[in-house]
């Protein structure tokens, strides 16, 4: 059973549950103190890690810091999981 969900979540393109909980756990290690309490993991899809952000500049901030992101949650997953970062900005 685990080999057949395993090729499932690989033709979806969704990550492993725990990649997602690795990102998870170590959030504030890959994107800083200050930007974690406005930022959380949404989500992870063929390789673009998305983020959702409850303030326009930190969004705008973590777009032109996504190369530092994608290689902090590389780091954090010991390999190459994550190749783009999604901002999404939160409905207030």
């Amino acid at each position: 059973m685990g080999d057949s969900l395993r090729r499932l979540q690989r033709l979806i393109g969704s990550a492993r549950p725990d990649t997602l909980s690795t990102l998870t756990d170590h959030w504030q290690q890959v994107i800083g103190r200050r930007l974690a309490a406005h930022c959380e993991l949404e989500s992870l899809h063929h390789g673009t890690l998305v983020v959702r952000c409850s303030d326009g500049g930190v969004a705008e901030q973590l777009r032109w810091m996504s190369a530092d992101l994608v290689a902090a949650a590389n780091a954090v997953l010991g390999g190459p999981e994550v190749s783009t970062v999604e901002v999404r900005l939160r409905p207030t």
